[in-house]
């Protein structure tokens, strides 16, 4: 049976990739999409979903039978995850998200309709797994259906709520001193008459008096003293003395296991994104990396708060936040607390503020396009005012006849009305006046250097009657 097993798996797995899935094949594929009328290629790729969500119920089922029967031991793996990233080279962040997915509905199938039919995705399951119950299932699973990641973790973080995360301000480089603050620690124990009092030196003083750890004297140093440590144990416990051999092969794991933290520190430190998670209802973890200046715009608005306000980190950028929305509505929206009054239509493509200001509010700062089945876009980024009449085919500027829409709508009813080759025409067109308006600048900028560089004219040096440009 455990010969058996490796031949199976290799030839599923092969079939997989061989017949009608090579390069020719799928080149083929890609142009036929390509030529599709709309509606039908549409129709497809709803029917290809379908077919994916009832192969991720398959996938489930299976990993989870393969698990429940310790199968993959027979593949020379120790654990579920193994096997999915060694063995059948899943990316890791798939194979924890499907395993996770794959115990949930094991132990409540009820999970599988609703990921064949798209109420769930695998995300979203891989989220509630760890939360879920007997009691809570159906519950949870009803306020999940149809909801996106981002949703699903607010439900999470509002059902289920975490401890706010401490404000912390710190540059990067104490992830290596954090890191010499260590190897401190480990000499003031070999320092002191009894190894288990530790009292760590500041923070600050250690890393100024030995930098990071992976300098060779560090390193050194540090073997010295976990020699030390470990001699002045066994002598204080009344045991034999430890060999030299031993006694190096010890502090050569330590020193490193040290060094290794330390790098391993300050290279997570670097490749941090930003990131924001919902911790509890209407709470969230922020995570940023700051550079210099943005460092020292914090320090300096939290000077001018002075005992006008908090000076905490959450307080001070929100009233930073605060402060640019309202610039940027007014910029975008031409909102203002103070409106004055509006203008009469114009027929100008110039848009008035009070015009602005009602489009906006009426359409509440989101894309106004609604599709053929009624769902409206969600986008509120790069929204930009548009005609719904075209301005050049005689539409006015005014409340009735201006919408909001996102930029690829805006772009979509463009070419719906003017054709998409007219479209192309223009943008070609704008580049190419944009690129002829770079270079000019440009030829500008050079004339401006080479004018400098030559110095006054003659006809400056005959206005001063012919003396140098430093005579009195």
């Amino acid at each position: 049976m455990s010969e058996a097993m490796p031949v199976v798996v290799r030839s599923r797995v092969s079939a997989c990739s061989q017949p009608g899935y090579d390069l020719k094949s799928c080149v083929e594929r890609s142009r036929r999409a390509f030529k599709l009328p709309a509606p039908q290629l549409l129709g497809e790729f709803c029917e290809a979903l379908a077919r994916d969500r009832a192969c991720t119920v398959d996938l489930l089922v299976q990993m989870s039978a393969i698990e429940a029967r310790k199968l993959r031991r027979e593949r020379g793996c120790g654990s579920m995850y193994k096997h999915c990233t060694q063995v059948l080279r899943m990316c890791e962040a798939t194979a924890t998200r499907r395993i996770r997915a794959a115990r949930a509905a094991r132990r409540f199938p009820v999970i599988l309709p609703m990921l064949a039919d798209g109420r769930l995705h695998v995300s979203a399951v891989s989220l509630l797994a760890p939360h879920l119950s007997s009691a809570n299932v159906m519950s949870l699973l009803a306020e999940a259906t149809r909801q996106s990641k981002a949703q699903v973790e607010r439900l999470v973080a509002r059902g289920f709520p975490k401890p706010d995360v401490p404000t912390v301000v710190r540059p990067l480089a104490t992830a290596m001193a954090a890191a010499a603050t260590a190897a401190q620690v480990v000499a003031n124990v070999g320092a002191l008459p009894s190894p288990v009092i530790v009292v760590p030196l500041d923070s600050s003083e250690s890393h100024d008096a030995r930098g990071p750890l992976s300098t060779s004297d560090d390193t050194a140093a540090l073997h010295r003293v976990v020699v030390q440590v470990v001699s002045t144990a066994a002598a204080q416990a009344g045991s034999e003395p430890v060999s030299q051999e031993l006694l190096k092969n010890i502090a050569n794991a330590m020193t490193h296991t040290l060094v290794r933290a330390a790098d391993a520190a300050t290279v997570h430190a670097e490749i941090q994104p930003a990131r924001v998670n919902p911790r509890s209802e209407g709470r969230f973890s922020w995570q940023l990396t700051a550079d210099q200046e943005m460092q020292e715009l914090l320090e300096e608005a939290r000077e001018l708060i002075g005992h006008n306000g908090s000076r905490e980190l959450p307080d001070v950028l929100k009233r930073g936040l605060q402060s640019l929305v309202e610039s940027l509505r007014k910029a975008r929206f031409a909102a203002t607390s103070r409106p004055r009054l509006a203008k009469a239509a114009t027929t100008h493509r110039h848009v008035p503020a009070a015009v602005k200001r009602a489009v906006a509010e009426r359409d509440g700062h989101q894309c106004a396009f609604v599709s053929a089945d009624g769902r409206r876009c969600r986008e509120r980024a790069h929204l930009e005012y548009d005609h719904v009449i075209p301005f050049a085919r005689g539409g006015r500027t005014t409340v009735e006849n201006l919408r909001l829409l996102c930029g690829a709508h805006n772009k979509y009813e463009a070419e719906r009305v003017y054709g998409v080759a007219h479209m192309r025409e223009q943008l070609a067109a704008s580049r190419g006046r944009t690129e002829q308006a770079q270079a000019a600048r440009a030829e500008q900028c050079v004339r401006a250097e080479g004018k400098d560089h030559r110095g006054p004219s003659l006809a400056e040096g005959q206005s001063t009657g012919g003396r140098s440009r430093n005579a009195p």
